[in-house]
């Protein structure tokens, strides 16, 4: 043979078998397997190393993939540096295992443009987030990777109304047809999540990984200033589905808000989730404008909250009703196992808004189990003098509560609050060790047991200006320097049946206030008690009527 030939066969050899990059493997892949309907960013020109910012590519294969009627944009095989990317109609941004979309250090990349919309404070601005959407219909969100919004790399008021130097990792606003499924959602520089005025909405099966502060057992900003990274926010939502999430955030876990007061948050089920956080696990607020309605959360776990277990409250204005709350565990929560509150702060989130006049109602909670409940906050249901809460169940709970203060912390007269931020921990420690409960109005209490870790000497249930309650199968922890077991003040139409007191108290039942009347005890076992009732005064003798009692 030629020697020249042979040289020439040789060279055509190394060239067509020399080694390529990972992204021109991927790109020359993609590009000969890749599905009809697929946009590879890498055939937009993303380099995936981390480094190159690959904003315009992926922006690129989303508007390309938009055009022509939607399909999915694809991302693997690397680490995807970008600032803000904006998502549109039948778009699905998907995100392979393996792969990461890398938020910018650098704030500028997320700028603030005009919106159609109001923000937080009433502007109508977008604010700054990794991923955006409006007005769009049928996107999701999807794969087994990783969105990193590299929050410790931004500063910035804590305060969500501003978010001046935090992005959040998403942001959809009036888009119907969501879905949000599968991916690792790490280190959020504001909320990590939020969706407003959405419709048909599904989050299913995503990892929230934003916790700044880690230690549940320090202060909560013992190592670094707190960055307002909630779990995950709906604002003004209807008909959503969050399941199978695992969620550990700086804020509160998940969250449902209101910001108007002509809309709200209704239709929405949130089930099978586990959730830890540096401020409530699951909550109806504080932001609470239009109306919560039609909202059922079940199959959950919730731990190591440094605020509340489950709050449900009005505090702008809204209307809170048929809200079920089932089949629910916790542990080592240092706010309110259960918090309820309607107040009366009214604050506006849109210019010129009007203020509704808020009621809460219609709320089921029912099989709760929880230990290591806070001693101070216990768990609480209240409402205002001229606004009380309404037909509330409790029913199949279950908790224990760390316990150990003295009986002189029964006598707190607790202040209304009325204007305050409202969570467990705005009132200080409570007179009930277990439930503390004012300004309500057919409550019912059915197979309700409480204990303490170490013996607390306040009453397990104080109830201050109720009117119809019903208590049956209470079990409620007592000790010899107990004052009673429950205290009810100013109560009315009281009914406490099938009851009895574990360990061994002076007395079950105190009733004191000139308003109360109509207390029937009906088949209580009170043995081992040695008093069953004290009255405040001698004249209110009629007041209880005493029926079937176990016991002396």
């Amino acid at each position: 043979m030629n020697p020249k030939y042979l040289l020439f066969l040789i060279l055509l050899a190394m060239t067509m078998y020399s080694p390529a990059s990972p992204a021109q493997v991927s790109g020359q892949q993609t590009a000969n397997l890749r599905p009809a309907g697929t946009w590879d960013v890498f055939q937009s020109g993303a380099k995936g190393d981390g480094i190159t910012m690959d904003t315009k590519a992926i922006q690129a294969a989303i508007d390309q993939c938009h055009q022509v009627g939607g399909g999915k944009v694809y991302l693997h095989n690397g680490t995807f540096l970008s600032g803000t990317i904006y998502l549109k109609s039948n778009v699905t941004l998907y995100i392979e295992a393996g792969a990461t979309l890398l938020g910018s250090a650098n704030v500028d990349d997320y700028p603030i443009i005009p919106s159609r919309y109001p923000s937080y404070t009433g502007e109508l601005l977008t604010n700054k987030m990794l991923i955006y959407a409006e007005d769009a219909r049928a996107i999701s969100l999807q794969g087994r990777g990783t969105i990193d919004g590299r929050g410790d790399d931004f500063n910035g008021p804590y305060l969500s109304p501003s978010f001046s130097g935090r992005p959040r990792i998403i942001h959809f606003r009036h888009c119907e047809n969501v879905q949000v499924r599968d991916l690792t959602l790490y280190n959020s520089g504001s909320w990590v999540q939020s969706y407003q005025s959405c419709k048909n909405l599904v989050i299913d099966g995503i990892t929230v990984d934003s916790r700044e502060n880690k230690d549940i057992e320090k202060p909560r900003y013992t190592t670094v200033r707190g960055r307002n990274t909630d779990g995950l926010d709906l604002v003004d939502c209807e008909r959503v589905r969050i399941s199978n999430c695992v969620i550990n955030s700086g804020d509160d876990a998940i969250c449902l808000k209101s910001f108007s007061p002509d809309e709200a948050c209704r239709d929405i089920t949130i089930t099978n989730c586990i959730v830890s956080s540096n401020a409530s696990g699951i909550k109806i607020g504080t932001e609470t404008s239009g109306a919560f309605e039609d909202i059922t959360i079940s199959n959950c776990t919730v731990y190591d909250t440094r605020v509340d277990g489950i709050s449900i409250m009005t505090t702008d204005g809204a209307r809170v009703e048929r809200i079920t709350v089932s089949n629910i565990t916790m542990r080592n929560i240092k706010g309110s196992a259960l918090f309820i509150r309607l107040g009366n702060r009214n604050r506006p989130y849109r210019k010129d808004a009007k203020i509704n006049i808020p009621y809460l109602k219609d709320i089921i909670i029912e099989n709760i189990q929880g230990n290591r409940i806070s001693a101070e906050q216990g768990c609480s249901i209240t409402g205002l003098e001229t606004a009380f809460v309404e037909n509330i169940t409790l029913r199949n709970i279950n908790l224990s509560f760390e316990g150990g203060k003295l009986a002189a912390e029964s006598n707190r007269v607790i202040p209304e609050q009325e204007k305050a931020y409202p969570n467990g921990l705005t009132y200080g420690t409570l007179p009930a060790y277990g439930l503390y409960v004012r300004h309500a109005r057919n409550l019912l209490l059915d197979n309700i047991r409480l204990s303490f870790q170490a013996e607390d000497q306040r009453p397990a249930l104080v109830f201050d200006d109720v009117e119809g309650a019903n208590i049956q199968g209470l079990k409620a922890e007592a000790g010899p320097r107990t004052p009673s077991v429950v205290r009810l003040s100013n109560a009315r139409k009281v009914i406490i049946g099938n009851s009895t007191a574990l360990g061994n108290p002076p007395v079950f039942l105190a009733v004191t206030g000139n308003q109360s009347k109509d207390i029937t005890l009906i088949n209580n076992d009170f043995q081992g008690i040695q008093q069953n009732i004290i009255l405040e005064k001698p004249l209110m003798k009629s007041v209880v009527q005493e029926y079937g009692t176990i016991g002396k």
